[in-house]
């Protein structure tokens, strides 16, 4: 059995009457999937999507009954509304989520059954960690994070908020990444190594020694660069 951190529930807390998943796209399908794995006696609280396209899940019969409610940006959440945040890119999760924050809403925290998060792990709220992530010893998570399958933080590792581990993608012992960096499929950060916020490490790439806030790291060993040029 996975060992989950004793700080996290388990389930959505007593008041919650309707979950209402940020994003509708191919992410937000998996989160409904994870969710329905996560909580298979609470599922019946999913009730739907926001979304910015309201059709965008039309051709996927095994959404039916569930529904798109608004655009996040004009969502005002009811009592009794939690919400899961599945949008992929940091910059944009931090914007919806600031943005549903300052309408009072509350994101829930979502650990799949297959995941196994060390009890001396810190787990941020409104955090998503998919199947079969690992969340080590001492390591911790921000709020709003995304671990998708298959990624892990060795001991003493972190994430900061809106960061997103694409699958397969690593921190060694001691690493730490920002804010907002977006670590592609197979990506890895050296043991000790720090990204810095804003930043992006390309699928297959290795950061073996420390990046600076709003580069891409590219190649193995990884080298950086600025993400965004000043003269654009």
């Amino acid at each position: 059995m996975p060992l989950h951190s004793k700080v996290i529930p388990a389930l959505p807390p007593p008041w919650v009457t309707r979950v209402i998943i940020v994003g509708a796209g191919g992410f937000g399908r998996e989160v409904l999937q994870w969710a329905r794995d996560a909580w298979p006696a609470h599922a019946h609280l999913i009730a739907g999507f926001l979304s910015a396209n309201a059709d965008c899940f039309k051709n996927y019969p095994s959404h039916s009954g569930l529904k798109i409610f608004a655009d996040p940006e004009d969502f005002k959440p009811d009592p009794g509304d939690a919400l899961l945040l599945a949008i992929g890119i940091p910059e944009s999760r931090r914007r919806v989520a600031e943005t549903l924050g300052s309408q009072g809403a509350t994101f829930l925290t979502l650990i799949h059954p297959t995941a196994i998060v060390a009890p001396t792990a810190r787990i941020g709220e409104g955090s998503i960690l998919c199947p079969y992530s690992i969340v080590s010893d001492s390591a911790c998570l921000g709020r709003l994070v995304v671990l998708n399958y298959h990624t892990s933080l060795g001991h003493d590792a972190s994430a900061g908020d809106y960061s997103v581990l694409s699958p397969y993608a690593t921190l060694g012992g001691g690493a730490v990444i920002a804010e907002d960096v977006f670590m592609g499929m197979h990506s890895s950060i050296g043991p000790g190594k720090k990204v810095g916020a804003r930043s992006k490490v390309s699928a297959n790439s290795a950061a073996l020694n420390h990046a600076p806030e709003d580069s891409i790291v590219y190649g193995v060993p990884g080298r950086s660069m600025p993400r965004f040029s000043l003269q654009e």
